[in-house]
């Protein structure tokens, strides 16, 4: 196979939410709260292998580093060069299963070089409820819908340019102003949401170039939407007044972009 632009945008695309799974990185002092973070296990990524390089096409390898260490080598055969090209990275073992844990790890390591799931690191961590089961901390059955929402925004943030949907980009620097239309190119359209009143309630990073803020109205309704990262004015805890929130749509779903606001006194 000839490794075509179109195929690398094909490795690059986003996964579906029921192909992501979840894991708790840190909690709370009293473990009512916990952050969870996204990832990908191996079976999804040899999937997307399969369906976008064929089965025969790519192939892995194993080297043991440092006595604790595995390296993995995942190579794509490029029929137009004849020959296999091969992306390297490494992981720890694990505490549990070691040698398989690091064989894993490096495996979704060597994949991110090839740009397989990549944009999860643009991907902050949620604060979702968890729960004690046997001697493990997990996730709340009823946290799974709050993760969906917050993963399909994110992703629609991401790839949010039409032309970009099989690479993520976080350039914000040609983000639209609110009167700025949707061109035929551009397979967003947006809308415009305002309001009086905001009281922000968390500003969080997102990606290398925005953050995201959690707006409460005054009746209680929580709001996300994502800002520029060089807008120091919307700090935690601040009133905010004539708020515009353009909501954009893409294939990945729908996200909000605060566009414009002022400061309460």
């Amino acid at each position: 196979m000839n490794m075509n632009q179109e195929e690398i945008k094909r490795l690059y695309e986003a996964f579906s939410f029921k192909d992501v799974e979840w894991k708790i990185q840190v909690a709370t002092q009293d473990k009512t709260c916990g952050m969870a973070v996204a990832y990908l296990n191996s079976r999804a990524i040899q999937t997307r292998l399969d369906e976008v390089v064929g089965a025969c096409n790519w192939k892995n390898c194993y080297v043991p580093w440092q006595n604790n260490a595995q390296l993995c080598g995942l190579s794509i055969y490029d029929s137009e060069r004849k020959d296999w090209v091969t992306k390297y990275d490494g992981a720890e073992n694990t505490e549990i299963e070691a040698v398989k844990g690091g064989l894993s790890d490096s495996f979704k390591r060597a994949a991110y070089m090839w740009g397989i799931g990549r944009y999860l690191y643009q991907i902050d961590g949620i604060w979702v409820d968890i729960e004690q089961r046997g001697k493990s901390w997990v996730i709340k059955n009823n946290q799974y819908s709050k993760l969906k929402t917050e993963y399909d925004n994110a992703i629609a943030w991401i790839f949010r340019n039409s032309a970009n949907q099989g690479k993520p980009s976080v350039d914000l620097t040609e983000q639209k102003t609110p009167s700025a239309m949707p061109t035929q190119d551009n397979a967003q359209s947006e809308s415009a949401v305002s309001s009086s009143d905001y009281r922000v309630q968390s500003v969080t990073p997102s990606g290398k170039e925005s953050l995201k803020v959690e707006l409460v109205k005054n009746n209680g309704e929580v709001i996300s939407a994502f800002i520029k990262k060089g807008d120091k004015a919307v700090k935690t805890g601040s009133r905010l007044k004539d708020v515009n929130i353009v909501v954009k749509d893409s294939s990945y779903g729908q996200y909000n972009v605060l566009e414009g606001y002022r400061v309460a006194a």
